[in-house]
């Protein structure tokens, strides 16, 4: 690493036609004084010393210096700052004041060249009024950045930095950039200067961005058939060998075996085991040596010390995709990260591609393959695929999209990732005609910087649940850049450049699945909600503001057939609380004609229907007729109109059987008429805010 001081710094950043101030390095007291003559006023004098970024805080800096002061000025800095690397004191005329901003830039090794922008100043790490996009920039990122400045009329002067800096051809993609700090950037009027500024170069060559994912629209469209190709064996097997399957009834080896056949893989099933000449009914072979064909896939679930051997044997028989459940490798010790690291190899040295280790299993409701029971798993063919680096997740999917009526397709526990990576499922969802949503779930990070890029340029829904966020990027930095990348909102802000939903909660995930499935997009921010509460409707005023919704202000025809249903107690304002009685007309409920009311109004973008099921049982005789109440509501909600406009539905129950038998039955028949169903309203609003467009660009 090499750093440049202050004066060869802003001579690069000129080269790129960032406007900087002239700063010159004096190396003696007379110098300084000479160089501050020549100036014609107050300057700005600061150290100059490799090992100090910080130079305020060594005590390096004077400002408003008069040439008489210099040469004093010169013994100051240098004695306060006290480095053995000091090579003399930059010395630069005074720029105007104005409002500072911050333009930065690191080259990750984990997301690659990365820009970040925002309020400058002393204090930035600490007031981190910044934000943060993955390089290239294009002109929406440029604008976002921008923003993030504070200063409206300095938007072009900065735009035109920021470029410099990070666009196709800036200073990231020419120069061997490893840091770099422009901190302050003075912005007075529609003009800008850079004041100071520290740049570290690395000895790599500079970043290209086809490394890290940038491709065009042709090279990416033969990267996403390949993978798809290489990977389709993973959920459309023509055959599957079990390395590992037991005669056991009980143990996981049986339970393989038992699953597919029971759910109905049609495809060939080859169990292996030293011994048995059957298992659960398929013919077994002694080693995958022995089978009498070649297999595409492979289930490996034997000891971790016998799998690298075992994918060698799966790979000269053939097999394309194998996928091992067998845990203990890199999760659990130093000689298990050496076993993964032979699985890797394996995969280098034979092309079959490699699924795991540490992992559970996959569902694919088309092809009839299940890691789970079948009585749990869905059956259509569905349009959401799940990837999870958690086999917990990704079997709780499959059990809770059958619960819900989600239209789940496939479902895979990818574990370690030691070959496949979260970029190659990407690639193969992108390709996939079978998948509409893809949802995952991860954890590892070190190919975060090509995932972002390439799912920028993905048009399918990408939903993302991420564990372990505060490990992402840099551990150490010498930048204010570096630093501020380390905490964990790198991973944020590239997966909301990428346009990807980001979630909190396997909870939250399925949320937001419901309303993809429900109803898609919304087109706004403006929600109309209404029931029966009034207690619900202020805890629901909190959640939406929280979550940067707002309460649509109705229209006047609106109101005024709103009008209608205003007795004591109740409020046709937005939240809407009309007593469940008031939405009855001659013995019938008219939820539908309330949604279609509000949907018809321009200054609603969804609506979200509340029902509390527990006082439709208090005013009923008993539970059969509370049942009956419940249904005839969710015939009228079934009945509206709903095209055109997100739309949900909330039964909350009180936890007794007979009510939350009602929301398991209504969910899945209510879904299908594109309307999500939730428990609580606050969910319900999380999964709106999800839904509608960002408050910012994005």
């Amino acid at each position: 690493m090499t750093v440049l001081l202050e004066h060869r710094a802003k001579e690069l950043l000129r080269r790129y036609g960032i406007p900087a101030t002239e700063a010159r390095l004096a190396r003696t007291a007379d110098e300084a004084a000479a160089l501050a003559r020549a100036a014609g006023g107050s300057v700005a004098m600061k150290i100059a010393a490799p090992g100090i970024v910080h130079k305020a805080a060594a005590g390096g800096v004077r400002l408003n210096v008069e040439a008489v002061d210099a040469e004093a000025a010169f013994g100051e800095i240098v004695d306060a700052a006290g480095a053995e690397d000091v090579e003399g004191v930059v010395v630069e005329p005074m720029a105007a004041p104005g409002h500072e901003a911050v333009v930065g830039a690191v080259r990750d090794p984990v997301f690659g060249p990365v820009v970040m922008c925002g309020v400058g100043g002393t204090g930035v790490e600490e007031a981190a009024n910044v934000a943060f996009r993955l390089a290239p920039l294009g002109a929406a990122d440029l604008r976002y950045l921008a923003q993030a400045a504070a200063y409206p009329d300095g938007a072009d002067a900065l735009t035109a930095i920021l470029s410099a800096v990070g666009g196709p051809e800036g200073l990231l993609f020419k120069e061997n950039i490893a840091e770099l700090d422009i901190n302050p950037v003075i912005l007075s009027g529609c003009a800008a200067v850079v004041v100071d500024a520290h740049i570290v170069l690395s000895e790599d060559e500079p970043a290209e961005p086809s490394a890290f994912g940038c491709l065009d629209p042709a090279a990416r469209k033969t990267l996403q058939k390949d993978i798809h190709e290489s990977l389709r064996p993973i959920f459309h097997p023509a055959g599957i060998v079990v390395v590992g399957a037991s005669a056991q009834p009980g143990k996981l080896g049986f339970r393989i075996v038992q699953n597919l056949v029971d759910f109905g893989y049609a495809g060939t099933l080859y169990p292996v085991h030293p011994k048995a000449e059957s298992i659960y009914g398929c013919k077994a072979f002694p080693s995958v040596g022995d089978l009498p064909e070649t297999v595409d896939r492979a289930i490996v679930a034997i000891g971790a010390r016998g799998v690298p051997e075992a994918l060698r044997q799966c790979a000269a028989k053939g097999v394309r995709v194998a996928q091992i459940l067998t845990a203990g490798f890199a999760e659990w010790d130093d000689e298990g990260a050496k076993l993964e690291n032979a699985i890797g190899d394996v995969a280098e040295a034979t092309g079959m591609r490699i699924v795991g280790p540490n992992t559970i299993g996959a569902y694919c409701g088309a092809a009839k393959i299940t890691m789970s029971t079948p009585r749990h798993a869905p059956e259509s063919a569905g349009g959401i695929t799940f990837i999870s680096q958690s086999g917990t997740y990704a079997w709780d999917m499959i059990h809770r999209a059958k619960v819900l009526g989600l239209p789940l397709g496939k479902s895979l526990s990818c574990g370690n990732c030691a070959d496949v990576t979260p970029t190659d499922y990407l690639l193969y969802a992108a390709e996939d005609p079978d998948t509409d949503i893809l949802a995952m779930y991860l954890e590892t990070d070190r190919d975060a910087g090509r995932f972002f890029r390439l799912a920028r340029e993905i048009e399918k829904p990408l939903v993302l649940f991420k564990g372990g966020r505060s490990a992402a990027g840099m551990r150490a930095a010498t930048s204010h850049t570096g630093a501020l990348a380390a905490d964990g909102n790198l991973w944020l802000a590239a997966a909301r450049q990428a346009g990807a939903v980001v979630v909190d909660s396997m909870d939250e995930l399925l949320d937001v699945l419901l309303a993809h499935a429900a109803f898609g997009r919304a087109d706004g921010r403006r929600l109309a909600l209404f029931g029966s509460g009034g207690g619900v409707s202020v805890v629901s005023a909190d959640v939406a503001e929280a979550n940067g919704m707002t309460f649509a202000d109705f229209g006047g025809e609106t109101r005024r057939r709103l009008a209608k249903f205003g007795v004591p107690g109740t409020s046709v304002d937005n939240p809407i609380d009309i007593p469940v009685w008031g939405l009855k007309r001659d013995g019938t409920f008219i939820f539908h004609e309330i949604v279609e009311l509000l949907a018809a109004d321009a200054g609603v973008d969804s609506i979200i229907a509340y029902v509390e099921m527990n006082s439709i049982f208090e005013f009923s005789d008993n539970v059969a007729s509370g049942q009956a109440e419940m249904e005839a509501i969710v015939r009228s909600l079934l009945r509206a109109d709903t095209a055109g406009i997100a739309l949900s539905a909330v039964l909350r129950t009180a936890g007794d059987k007979a009510q939350d038998d009602i929301l398991r039955v209504a969910r899945p028949r209510l879904l299908e008429n594109g309307i999500a169903v939730y428990p609580t309203t606050a969910r319900a609003i999380r999964a709106h805010a999800r839904m509608a467009p960002s408050q910012v660009h994005p």
